[in-house]
């Protein structure tokens, strides 16, 4: 399993305490990520969990009415009131725990659904089976308590691995979704695959806590737009945004994790901000506050306006522009009164894509490179969770992190040699494992020119970027000090990069960064920079010699491919004579 997906489900193993093989904890936490998408109430995922070989469904659960129904007396309680058009849905899951989407388990998956939903099954059914079976029934037998006339069915196919969709697999879930509708038992018909990009997702909205009740002094709504449920201008006063939306009640300190959809973090005492500063501490000018400052945007997958009472409701909300704003608001706190209000623009979607063109949107006046946009990519979170990870196990002095967002980490005490942004990660990156160290040496824009389209993709494996940075961090180190002579090859380090890859392996080979086999090709690497023998110096001079062999290139030399095709030449000549 992958090391942040197996991460996430050891939390929640720990959170609920349970003690089970992997694969069945995997199953646990895929229906609990699921499950808490439609309901938010508390719950043991044990309780939507099935059996081993249960007909090919891994998790079954059924919501009524905002409950998470458990038995078949509970389902009759519900529709016994007064009270119709329940919102009524049907949860079913097929969980793997293997890297692959396969046709043959999606069909299998597909034969089980089409199996209970028979109302006669013939395949083996366990007890939540059952007892699901038996609550569905109840549902038939109420429709016409039940919103739209029908219940909703969601099915959703999980596996540890990365979703690629071809034509083979899209047709394998369009089946699933023609079977369920052929049933006409069904208002909504739901199917998605759930990769660990997406499980990683439900997981950090569900741990996450950002809720918040904002006073607003006037509001407009906007018109309708393509899935975006409702977006609003508002006038806010400065001090109730600070208080309601940026302090952490507990701690009383700022929550920086509102800010993680936000290309950059605080910047601090900038020209720009210290000219905010000035405004909200002028007697004559802060009430103009409004006017003069271009606002603050926030999305939010759940708005809630209750226009008598000129409240929003916000939850697991991200401010995407007005980072600099709004912290700089928090630091004037004493200076905030009555008089200082701030326009927030508050917009209501869970689309990826939206949300990307959004924040480009938003940001577009002011000066942010367009490598700053891969920031927003759910591939760079992954890949910052996992430096996180690799920093847990390792000993100090091997600690390395990864700022995705500019300016992330000024406030830690990190030394600069250790933080790796985005560009510097894909410089060593490009490098290392897209065997281009002669495009790394040049201008660092043109690898965003070049390599953009294999920078972050969601299928590399996030090991070969934690070890193409901690390579270069090692021999950025054996450089400052001057190490084996280490500084005469500095401007040479993108091609030891590409050459220590290779002697730590034993052989000259390229792997593709979507395989599996480059997760132990990469742990190699690792451990090799790990090492409390620092077995990493031998390998070091090792690149050291075989630069040697050739003619100590120029500058200009260096960024021309044929150098790095005349070093891999030499590469394979050593290594031959190793074995």
């Amino acid at each position: 399993m992958h090391i942040i997906l197996k991460k996430y489900v050891e939390q929640l193993s720990d959170s609920f305490e349970i003690k089970e093989k992997e694969d069945k904890l995997f199953e646990i936490f895929c229906n609990y990520c699921v499950v808490s998408k439609s309901f938010l109430g508390r719950f043991n995922p044990i309780n939507v969990t099935t059996s081993e070989d249960d007909a090919s469904l891994d998790g079954i659960a059924i919501i009524i009415d905002n409950e998470l129904i458990l038995t078949a007396d509970d389902a009759t309680e519900i529709f016994s009131t007064h009270k119709t058009n329940f919102e009524t849905k049907i949860i079913i899951t097929q969980v793997k725990s293997g890297e692959k989407f396969e046709k043959e388990e999606i069909a299998n998956f597909n034969l089980g659904i089409v199996d209970f939903f028979s109302l006669d099954p013939k395949l083996p059914n366990g007890e939540i089976n059952k007892e699901s079976l038996e609550i569905f029934n109840v549902i038939l037998n109420n429709l016409k308590k039940v919103k739209n006339k029908l219940p909703d069915v969601e099915i959703y196919y999980c596996t540890s691995g990365n979703y690629d969709e071809t034509k083979e697999l899209k047709a394998s879930f369009e089946i699933i979704q023609r079977s369920l509708i052929e049933t006409e038992l069904f208002f909504n018909v739901k199917v998605e695959p759930l990769d660990r990009k997406e499980l990683g997702k439900i997981w950090n909205s569900i741990n996450q806590n950002n809720e918040a009740k904002l006073k607003v002094i006037e509001y407009f709504g906007m018109p309708p737009m393509p899935n975006i449920k409702q977006s609003y201008v508002t006038l806010v006063n400065a001090k109730e945004f600070v208080d309601k939306v940026l302090i952490d009640e507990a701690t009383g300190l700022i929550k920086h994790e509102v800010f993680e959809e936000n290309i950059r973090a605080f910047l601090g005492n900038t020209p720009v901000n210290t000219k905010i500063s000035k405004t909200l501490q002028d007697i004559e000018n802060k009430d103009l506050f409004s006017v003069l400052n271009n606002g603050i945007t926030i999305i939010t997958p759940e708005l809630t306006l209750t226009p008598n009472s000129k409240e929003i409701d916000l939850v697991n909300y991200q401010i995407i522009n007005g980072c600099q704003t709004s912290n700089t608001l928090y630091e004037n706190y004493n200076f905030l009164d009555d008089k200082i209000n701030v326009v927030v623009k508050c917009v209501e979607t869970s689309d990826e894509n939206n949300i990307t063109n959004i924040i480009s949107a938003t940001n577009s006046q002011t000066n942010i490179s367009d490598e700053a946009f891969f920031s927003l990519k759910e591939k760079t979170k992954f890949v910052q969770k996992y430096f996180e990870i690799e920093n847990s196990k390792n000993s100090i002095e091997n600690h390395i992190y990864f700022e995705r967002r500019e300016n992330e980490f000024k406030i830690k005490d990190y030394q600069q040699s250790r933080i790796f942004d985005i560009k510097l990660l894909c410089r060593s990156y490009n490098a290392m494992f897209l065997n281009q160290p002669y495009n790394s040496a040049r201008y660092v824009s043109k690898i965003f020119e070049i390599q953009s389209d294999n920078l972050f993709k969601d299928n590399d494996q996030e090991s070969l970027y934690f070890a193409s940075a901690l390579c270069l961090y090692k021999l950025n180190n054996l450089i400052n000090s001057k190490k084996f002579n280490a500084n005469k090859y500095s401007y040479l380090k993108w091609h030891i990069l590409s050459i220590y890859k290779h002697i730590a392996n034993g052989k000259l080979e390229d792997i593709k960064p979507n395989s599996t086999k480059a997760t132990k090709y990469a742990t190699n690497i690792i451990d090799t920079l790990i090492s409390d023998k620092k077995n990493y110096e031998k390998i070091f001079q090792e690149c050291f010699k075989i630069i040697e062999i050739l003619e100590i290139p120029s500058r200009d030399v260096i960024k021309r491919s044929k150098y790095s095709n005349d070093l891999n030449i030499e590469i394979e000549k050593y290594l031959a004579k190793k074995l």
